[in-house]
C-alpha cells in the first residue's frame, strides 16, 4: 500500500529539488527522504527521479505519479478544512425539548445554532421529561433537552441550568396585604404540570401535608395553557418564574413568597429547582 508521507516527500523533493531541502520543509532527516522515496519507487515499480544533477528532477514516471499526488494532497487539505469549519456541516439534527426549555432558552438557541451551523436542519419535538429519555435511549431522536438528573447507562449527560420553582398568580387575584402562606394559596386551584412529571409529584407532595386545608390541583401537559389560565384569574401556577418573566414586569402576574412558615401551619414549599439535563 502507498504510503501517503512518501506521495508528500515526492511532491516536495520534486518541489524544492533537493533531499535536504525536503528534509529541513518535513522536519525530518535527509536519510528518512530517501527512504521513503525509495520505497515509493519500489512500490510502483519505476525510477521516480533523476538523481544525476545536482537539482533533482523527476522521471516520466515520477511526473506522472506527481500529478496525482499533488491532486490527492489538495484534497486531503480541502477535507480538513472542511472538517474543521463548522459551517460546512450538512444533515439533519432531530431535538427533543421540554417545555420550560422553550419558553425559556429554546429561541437564542436556535439563533445560535442557525448562525454556526447553517447546514444542519432542526426537527424539534417537544415532549415531557420521562418520554423524552425514553426516545433518546431507542434512538427516535438524537439529543434531547431535558429535566435531570438522568440516570441511564446507554446516554451521555451533562447539567444545563436550573430554575426554581414559583409560586405565580394574577394581580388581580386577593390576597390581602400580606404576604400568602401556603394555606392561603390553596384557596384557589393550583395549576402545574402533567400528572406524570417530577415536579408535579413534588408539588403533589407539599399540598398533602395534613396541616394544609384540601388543595386542588390542576395539571396539564403545555405550560402555555398553564400560563393562560394563571393570566385569567383561574388559579395558582407552581412554575419558574423565568418562564413568566415578560409578564411579570408588565404587572401581569406577581410571584408570591410563601417561604416562610406559615404562622397558622408551620409548612413551608421546600420545592427544589428544577435541573435540567
Amino acid at each position: 500500500m502507498i504510503d501517503f508521507r512518501a506521495l508528500e516527500t515526492l511532491v516536495w523533493v520534486v518541489t524544492l529539488r533537493s533531499f535536504r531541502a525536503a528534509a529541513e520543509k518535513l522536519n525530518t532527516t535527509q536519510p528518512a527522504i530517501s527512504q521513503r522515496i525509495a520505497a515509493l519507487e519500489r512500490e510502483i515499480g519505476h525510477p521516480l527521479l533523476n538523481r544525476a544533477s545536482r537539482n533533482v528532477t523527476p522521471t516520466a514516471m515520477g511526473r506522472r505519479v506527481l500529478d496525482h499526488a499533488e491532486r490527492l494532497i489538495s484534497a486531503r487539505a480541502e477535507m480538513l478544512a472542511e472538517l474543521a469549519d463548522p459551517s460546512s456541516l450538512r444533515g439533519n439534527l432531530s431535538l427533543g425539548v421540554n417545555e420550560t426549555i422553550v419558553h425559556t432558552w429554546l429561541p437564542a438557541l436556535m439563533e445560535q445554532l442557525s448562525r454556526r451551523f447553517p447546514g444542519i436542519d432542526l426537527d424539534i419535538d417537544v415532549d415531557i421529561s420521562d418520554n423524552l429519555r425514553n426516545r433518546v435511549i431507542a434512538q427516535e431522536i438524537d439529543l434531547a433537552l431535558m429535566l435531570g438528573p438522568v440516570v441511564a447507562p446507554e446516554l451521555l449527560t451533562c447539567d444545563l441550568c436550573r430554575y426554581p420553582l414559583a409560586f405565580i398568580a394574577s394581580t388581580e387575584l386577593d390576597f390581602g396585604e400580606a404576604p400568602p402562606d401556603l394555606a392561603a394559596i390553596t384557596q384557589y386551584p393550583i395549576l402545574t404540570f402533567a400528572r406524570n412529571t417530577l415536579p408535579h409529584r413534588a408539588i403533589r407532595e407539599v399540598f398533602s401535608r395534613p396541616e394544609l386545608p384540601r388543595s386542588r390541583i390542576r395539571a396539564s401537559s403545555s405550560l402555555a395553557t398553564i400560563v393562560r389560565m394563571t393570566l385569567d384569574g383561574i388559579g395558582v401556577a407552581v412554575i419558574p418564574a423565568a418562564i413568566v418573566t415578560p409578564e411579570i414586569a408588565a404587572g401581569r402576574l406577581v410571584c408570591l413568597d410563601p417561604g416562610e412558615a406559615s404562622p397558622q401551619t408551620g409548612a413551608r414549599p421546600g420545592l427544589k429547582p428544577l435541573r435540567f439535563s
